[in-house]
């Protein structure tokens, strides 16, 4: 009898061993079964606009199993990408609160909700997570991206200067130019000259080939009656950056004049003109040529650029010349009109492009109203333009 049983002692052991492993896999598989079934309510809910009860059962479903993360997150860059902002970051919190996550994870997670607080206008809740990702030593480009995104949105120039000191040297050298513009911000706030003069050098210190920075130094020193360094500053602008000369015309005719010192001034369109500065350069030339009485100079130099670069503006000053020329009549007359509808369509015509986006504009702005780049608008190069 006692060997019969230790005979069945094995037998019973493995029975229990099989039923055991049997309710555990019919428990895992009514649990994925609730789980599918609860993932395809979800998504209908989604799919019929019923967004709040989609987002409690979702949450819900966190709460049975942490494979479920990387969904949620999803589901909150969605709801964000949608405009729900509110039900993006109830998301992200929920998760926030989780004791399991990893630390990877949760800074992940903190990410999402700082884009959350981002988008919602929140940009003191947004900055304060984004401050204690960068910190970090492993932080992301992203992190530093949207940290100075929150600045320029707010015009913290001077934060923005100060947070990108914090990063890796790498990534400090790639943000000169824009930091140069930062500068160039808290110059054009600045209340005196003199420190005004001090920020864009600071500006200039960054990045030696902003042409904006060089732009601004030529008409502070004008200002300051610093003849002699406008005079070096206009040279410094034409050899950094020839597209922005155009816009530093004025400053130069008035500096030049106020040095007594015509020969040097138009010695300096010349060379402009050289480096291919554009049409209205060629025109500045032609004006102090035709001042001087040389109407048929002037008229030369037009049409030699216009044979090589055409353009409406050198046009329609070529018509202009002839227009004084011509005797009364019905030619002078269709001459007239001819001028004004050119004049027209100049007038119609974008005067500035950026070079990143293709955004057009009649004014200068130092950073592109669509694509938020700086420095890349420049006047326009081609018929319509210089």
């Amino acid at each position: 009898m006692l060997e019969l049983l230790f005979l069945l002692l094995p037998i019973a052991a493995a029975y229990g061993w099989y039923m055991g492993r049997r309710s555990v896999r019919q428990g895992q598989q009514q649990r994925q079964q609730k789980i599918s079934r609860d993932y395809f309510t979800g998504l209908n809910y989604l799919l019929s606009n019923d967004s709040d009860k989609a987002v409690d059962l979702f949450i819900n479903l966190l709460e049975v199993d942490d494979e479920t993360i990387d969904t949620h997150m999803a589901l909150g860059s969605l709801f964000r990408r949608r405009g729900e902002v509110d039900r993006s970051i109830r998301i992200h919190q929920n998760l926030i609160a989780r004791p399991s996550l990893t630390i990877e994870q949760r800074d992940f997670a903190m990410m999402e909700l700082g884009k959350d607080y981002h988008a919602a206008g929140f940009y003191d809740r947004a900055e304060e997570i984004f401050l204690n990702l960068v910190s970090q030593d492993e932080h992301t480009e992203e992190v530093e991206q949207q940290l100075l995104d929150i600045y320029q949105i707010t015009k913290e120039w001077q934060k923005a200067i100060d947070v990108v000191g914090r990063f890796k040297r790498r990534a400090q050298k790639r943000f000169k130019p824009l930091i140069a513009h930062f500068y160039c911000q808290l110059a054009q706030e600045a209340t005196s000259q003199p420190d005004q003069l001090g920020l864009i050098n600071k500006a200039l210190k960054q990045d030696p080939n902003c042409g904006r920075a060089w732009l601004q130094k030529a008409k502070l020193e004008l200002a300051l009656g610093h003849i002699a360094d406008c005079q070096n500053t206009l040279e410094q602008l034409l050899k950094r950056d020839i597209e922005l000369f155009s816009e530093a015309l004025g400053t130069a005719k008035q500096c030049f004049q106020a040095a007594d010192n015509h020969e040097a001034y138009k010695q300096l369109l010349q060379n402009a003109v050289t480096h291919n500065g554009g049409v209205s350069i060629v025109l500045a030339l032609a004006q102090e040529l035709a001042d001087e009485n040389s109407d048929s100079d002037a008229e030369r130099l037009i049409l030699q650029h216009l044979m090589t670069h055409p353009t409406l503006k050198g046009f329609h000053r070529l018509m202009e010349f002839h227009i004084t020329q011509a005797e009364d009549g019905k030619a002078k007359d269709s001459l007239s009109m001819l001028e004004k509808l050119v004049q027209q369509q100049i007038r119609v015509r974008p005067s500035y492009r950026c070079k990143e986006c293709g955004f057009p504009g009649h004014s200068l702005h130092w950073q592109c109203p669509s694509c938020k780049q700086w420095g890349s608008m420049k006047p326009v190069v081609g018929l319509d333009g210089e």
